[in-house]
This record gives C-alpha cells, sequence and structure tokens, in this order.
C-alpha cells in the first residue's frame, strides 16, 4: 500500500523530530519478525546506538524497539493499529504511538489498556521519559 501525501509528511516531520532526540536510534518501515510473522511500523525508535552500513545488510530484525510509531492513513483502521499494537506490546515494545494526521493528535500507549491523548502542547511518554513538542510534527 502506498503512504499518502499527509502521511508521508507527517512520518517525515516526526522523524527530524526524534532524530533531534541524541538518546535514540530511529529507523523508517523497518521490518520486525515476531513469532514468524513480519510487521512494519511507519518509525521504529531503539536506544541509541551506532549503524554500521558496511556491515551486511537485514531485511528483517528480531531485535524489538523501544517504541513502534504508526501513522493513521486511509489504508489502515484504528481497530488494525490497535491489534498490532497488541503484537508489539506482548513482543515487549514498551510504547506505541498513534499519530492521527487530520486531527493534530498523538495517542501514547504505555500498554494496551492504558493511552493519553495529546492534541496542544507537549507529547509526553514517561515510560520513555520524551517530551515532544507538537509544533515539531504539526505545523499549524
Amino acid at each position: 500500500m502506498l503512504p499518502s501525501y499527509h502521511h508521508s509528511y507527517t512520518k517525515a516531520r516526526l522523524i527530524g523530530a526524534l532524530l533531534k532526540i541524541e538518546s535514540f536510534t530511529v529507523f523508517s518501515e523497518l521490518t520486525l519478525q515476531i513469532d514468524n510473522q513480519t510487521y512494519k511500523p511507519d518509525i521504529c525508535v531503539y536506544p541509541e546506538h551506532e549503524v554500521n552500513l558496511s556491515l551486511p545488510d537485514s531485511l528483517e530484525v528480531k531485535e524489538m524497539p523501544i517504541l513502534a510509531i504508526e501513522i493513521l492513513s486511509q489504508n489502515h483502521t484504528i481497530q488494525e493499529i490497535l491489534e498490532r499494537f497488541a503484537i508489539y506490546f506482548a513482543a515487549i515494545v514498551k510504547s506505541c504511538w498513534l499519530i492521527v494526521p487530520i486531527a493534530g493528535a498523538v495517542i501514547v500507549y504505555t500498554s494496551p489498556e492504558k493511552a493519553q491523548l495529546f492534541n496542544t502542547g507537549t507529547v509526553i511518554d514517561d515510560q520513555l521519559n520524551i517530551k515532544l513538542p507538537l509544533n515539531e510534527v504539526f505545523v499549524n
């Protein structure tokens, strides 16, 4: 499925904002292998580590990110994303974010049952100690 114009723009702005946080390494559309299935979050965030581009590449990774981010688009329903979040949490992902571009909102899930909505000010993910101004993601 092809990403939409808004999806692509929001993803680029979010990656740009996350790259400013030096304690993380950020990946776009990294394929995760979970229980012999593959999943491709829009953005994966890992604790900071060096990426050596001279080493052999991998098409799939088994190491789970600490944060998986999905951006809502016309290709997916919220229910589909929430079902993926349950899988990510079961695989020991610490936090999942649902980005809703049309609403200028970020919903931070720190478990399948615990979520917090941010549509003004700063996104706060206490689980990962992230504070991200929403104006770095969504332009008013």
